[in-house]
This record gives structure tokens, sequence and C-alpha cells, in this order.
């Protein structure tokens, strides 16, 4: 099984430098397939094929032989995802004829994310090396204590406002066992999710239902705003371009990154929730609300004020139900989509519609009073088992849980609990959603790992 991890590197200045020009080098690569490729084409009429790409790239670079191979692979990948699969050599203008957006990759690029596979990879205990070619300088770095025994698969050296090493772990065991679910029960029920921007996820099943706040995940966005305002209005008054500009720019950039983990951070926690609920609760079926297209025409439609525009907007709903989809399909729990139109105003057990006030459900006609989260998840529950929403005579209150992040103890972040559990020692990086950093070690020219290096360290 294959499982991602990112983690963040700590560097030197040399060390800095050295990475910047890995960058520099693997976009030289791209630059020359992109413009070879073009002129190819231009000349000749020939589409290159990808063997013959990686033939006139192989030894023109300062790069090990797989990483120049992956940028290729990159380029054609890019190439063949604008064009219809059943035919390969589709020009560009019989595509425009349908979508005149559609373009091929043709633009040079300054910097390019750096890529090893396994045969670049050495691992000697702890300690990985990355080579770049016989005779070149190196990468080294120490696995944290928890990712001793995994085998790293590939690794590719991104930018986010610092440099990240996205590794993929190569886990012994299928998906179930890494997870340490137990996929024997019998899975027979059917539940639904109401995705929403204050309370983020409200699950039920029909009989019980588990309401999980988003106010945190709304605070740091509202920090964020907030903080990039005020930047912005400094700049404002700034040249542009100038010292001063630039050193905003560089904290605007600080803060928006460090938000970025964090949300990302809180959205795997909120979903993990609701999947760990769906296990408890024996769910083989998971619906879940599609409310696709909410944050149209807010504005000429008159349906919102400023304030809330720009909290619909920066709801990330979509990726919440990414992340619901690829956590349930790993324990086999299946899932499908929902409209959500008039589940949160119909009351679930004598039909009558209303909007509701507030954040609670109150049904004039049948006096029922009930969160308006769980009217929601319940009648999206109810419309994909019967197709409609009459009500229900029979309907009874569920029984319903808070939850709030601050509530969970030692929750792991992501879908594996062996791989990226968090360290239970608090720091300010753990607040912040940063995982654990990486330091390099100085490492020597040359290919091969040298037992000294590491025997030293």
């Amino acid at each position: 099984m294959k499982r991602p991890r990112q983690v963040r590197l700590r560097l030197s200045k040399s060390q800095f430098h050295h990475c910047q020009q890995l960058r520099k080098e693997s976009a030289r690569v791209w630059n020359a397939a992109t413009n070879f490729f073009w002129r190819t084409y231009r000349k000749k009429g020939i589409w290159l094929s990808e063997g013959s790409m990686k033939r006139y790239i192989a030894g023109r670079f300062s790069l090990h032989s797989q990483s120049t191979q992956a940028v290729v692979e990159k380029f054609y990948a890019n190439l063949k995802s604008r064009i219809k699969p059943d035919d390969y050599r589709l020009t560009a203008r019989s595509l425009r004829k349908g979508n005149p957006d559609i373009r091929y990759p043709y633009k040079n690029k300054k910097w390019f994310c750096v890529h090893w596979k396994r045969h670049a990879i050495k691992v000697d205990g702890r300690y990985v090396h990355l080579s770049n070619g016989k005779g070149r300088q190196g990468i080294v770095f120490q696995f944290p204590s928890y990712l001793v025994d995994c085998q790293p698969n590939t690794i590719e050296l991104i930018w986010r406002n610092g440099y990240w090493l996205s590794i993929t772990l190569e886990i012994e065991g299928n998906k179930q066992q890494v997870l340490g679910y137990n996929g024997a029960c019998d899975r027979t029920r059917v539940a639904a999710v109401d995705l929403g921007e204050i309370h983020a996820i409200t699950i039920t099943d029909g009989e019980e239902a588990e309401v999980i706040s988003g106010r945190e995940l709304r605070s740091v966005k509202r920090y964020r705003n907030k903080t990039v305002g005020k930047l912005a209005r400094k700049q404002s008054r700034c040249s542009k371009g100038s010292r001063r500009w630039k050193r905003l720019q560089a904290v605007k950039s600080k803060v928006i990154a460090e938000c970025h983990r964090r949300t990302t951070d809180l959205n795997h926690k909120i979903t993990r929730l609701a999947v760990d609920w769906c296990i408890q609760h024996h769910v083989k079926t998971l619906v879940i609300g599609d409310v696709t297209g909410i944050a149209q025409k807010t504005k000429g439609e008159k349906r919102l004020n400023r304030k809330n525009r720009q909290k619909v907007s920066q709801w990330e709903f979509y990726k919440q139900r990414q992340y619901l989809e690829y956590k349930c399909d790993e324990v086999g729990i299946e899932t499908t989509l929902e409209s959500e139109h008039g589940t949160s105003k119909t009351c679930p057990r004598c039909g009558h519609k209303q909007k509701p006030n507030g954040r609670n459900y109150n049904c004039p006609a049948c006096h029922l009073k009930i969160h308006r989260d769980v009217v929601g998840a319940c009648n999206i529950r109810t419309k994909h088992l019967t197709g409609v929403l009459n009500g229900n005579d029979n309907f009874t209150s569920p029984k319903v849980k808070y939850l709030r992040i601050d509530d969970v103890q030692l929750l792991r972040s992501s879908s594996v609990a062996g791989v990226n559990r968090r360290n239970k020692r608090k720091s300010n990086r753990r607040k912040l959603g940063v995982p654990e950093q990486l330091t390099l070690l100085p490492s020597p020219k040359g290919g091969a790992i040298q037992s000294r290096m590491f025997s030293e360290a």
C-alpha cells in the first residue's frame, strides 16, 4: 500500500542554494523537452513519442537519469490530459472547436519540482540519500522515528513558502490492515452527511446524529482575511517593488501559507471524525449532500450580503467531500451524492416547508423542534432511500451529539494512523498544523552512501 507524507525541510544557506539549483536544473529539463517537442512538430509535423524524448534528454543535465525521465513523463501526462484518449494525434485546432480554452503545455518555467524514483533513493537505517547522478552532490536527511519501518517509493522536492519533501511511502499490508479496522462486521446501514459552513459536517443514520463544529475553521479564515487585508492596505501606500512592499509581501505569503496548513489539517480532522463515526455505526453507504453551485449568483440575486458572500465563497465543501470520499474508500464504505435542494426547509415528520430562523428548526404544523442541520441530514437520507420528501409520520428525532476538534485528544489528521500520527509533545508548530521538520545533513559528492558519514552522524 502506498501512502503520501509531506515534511518540511530546515535548511542552511548553502543547502537552500543547492535546492534552488536543483529546481532550476529541473526547469531546464522541462524547457528543453517543451521546446524540442514543438520545434519538431513545426518543422516536420511529427509528434515525438515519450521514448524518443527520453533518449534526447538523457545525459544532458546535472540530475539523476530517473529524475530527468520523471520530468519528461510529467510533460507527456500534461499533454495527454488535453487530448481525447481515442486519438493521440488530434491537433490543437480541432480541439479548440469544442473548447477554445484548451492549450497544450508550451510555456517555459524558471522553477520545477525535482522527482526521485526508487532507483535514486538509498536507505541506510534512518538515513535516506537522494542521488543526483554520479559525481554530483546529493541530499541526505534523517527519517522521523515513526517512519523508520516505511520504505520510500518516490520523493519530490517542492516549494510551499519553504522547501518540503513529498514522500510516497510503501507500507506492508492492505488498507484495512494498515488502518487497523476490521472489515468482518456486517455493514447494512445507510447514513447521510449534511455539509455546512458553521457546522462543517452533520451525519446521521436515522437513530443517532453527530454535529461536528467548524467554528475553529472559520476563525482561521477570518484571521487570514483580516491580516491579509491589513497588509494589503499598507502595500497600497507603497511603491510596488520597493523594499517595504517586498517585506509586506513576504509577510502576507507567510500568513497565507500558515493558514493553508491549518485549514488543511482541520479539514482532515473533521472528515476523520465523520468516517470514524461511520465505522462505529457499521455504515455501508454514505450519502453526501451535493451543494455544487451554492456560491453562484449570490450578488445578482441579492441572496446574501457582502460578508456572507465572502464566507460562502471560501467554504471548502468540495475539499471536504473529496476527503470523505477517499477516506471512506479506504475502509470499504460506498459514497454517493444527493442534491440538497429543499432538505433544510422540509419537516421530516409532516412534510411542511418553511425557511428556518436560527440554528433550530421549529415546525408550526407538528411542533417538531430539532437542529436544522440534523433536519437536512435526515432529509438527504430519506430522499436517497425513497426519492421524495413528503415527511414520515413515524419519524423520531435522532439522539444528537455535538463535537468540536478541541474536545478530541490525540486526533490523527490523516487516514493512516501509523504513518501520520502526531507527536504527543506540545509545540507551537503543532498548533499551526506544521508537521515535524527534517534537517538536511552534509552530503558527500558522489552517488554512493559513505558509511563513515552515517557512523559520525
